[in-house]
C-alpha cells in the first residue's frame, strides 16, 4: 500500500528491494539479455551522437575528467599494493612509501602493448608470477642491466631477486 508521505514510500520500497533482491537480480538480467540487441543497434546508429556528446563533456569539464581518472588510478594502485604487497620486493631494500612504488613485470612486457603495468596486473587478477612491486631504483636497474648493482641481485623466476649470477655483477654497488 503506497504511503503519501514521501520518506515512509521511500523506506518501503528500500525494505521491499532488499527482501527480493535475488528476484529483481534475476528480471534484470532476462530483461538485459531480451534487449541486448535492441541497445547495440541503438548504439551502432547514434554512436557519432554519443562521442559527439562525450567530446562536449569533456571540454567543458576536464578538471573533472581529470579527478575522475586520478581517484580511479590511485584507487587500483591501491589494491595492486594489497594485492601483491606493499613493499619492494628486491632482498636488501625496505622500501615502503608507496609514492617510490612501481608495479614491474617480472618476465618483461611486450613490445608495443601501450598498457602500464598496473592495467595488465588488474587483467591477471593480481597474478604474483607475472608481476612485483619493485621501488623506482629496483625497477630501472633490473630494466636497464637486468639486475639491481644497489643490492647486488638480478631478477629471478619468482617474486623477488635471486643472487648475482658472477663477479661482473658483484662490481656494481
Amino acid at each position: 500500500m503506497p504511503y503519501k508521505d514521501p520518506q515512509m514510500e521511500r523506506e518501503r520500497k528500500r525494505v521491499y528491494r532488499l527482501t527480493h533482491r535475488e528476484e529483481i537480480q534475476a528480471a534484470g538480467r532476462v530483461y538485459a539479455q531480451a534487449h541486448r540487441k535492441a541497445r547495440r543497434a541503438y548504439y551502432v546508429a547514434h554512436r557519432q551522437e554519443a562521442l559527439a556528446y562525450s567530446r562536449a563533456y569533456t571540454n567543458a569539464h576536464p578538471e573533472e575528467k581529470r579527478a575522475y581518472f586520478r581517484s580511479r588510478y590511485r584507487n587500483m594502485l591501491a589494491e595492486a599494493m594489497h594485492c601483491l604487497g606493499s613493499k619492494c620486493a628486491c632482498p636488501g631494500c625496505d622500501e615502503s612509501e608507496q609514492a617510490f612504488l612501481t608495479i614491474d613485470h617480472i618476465h618483461g612486457r611486450a613490445k608495443g602493448s601501450g598498457h602500464s603495468a598496473l592495467w595488465g596486473a588488474k587483467a591477471s587478477g593480481w597474478d604474483k608470477t607475472k608481476f612485483q612491486i619493485l621501488c623506482y631504483n629496483c625497477n630501472c636497474a633490473k630494466k636497464d642491466r637486468g639486475f639491481c648493482p644497489v643490492h647486488q641481485t638480478r631478477p629471478g623466476l619468482t617474486n623477488g631477486h635471486t643472487r648475482p649470477i658472477n663477479d661482473q655483477q658483484a662490481i656494481w654497488v
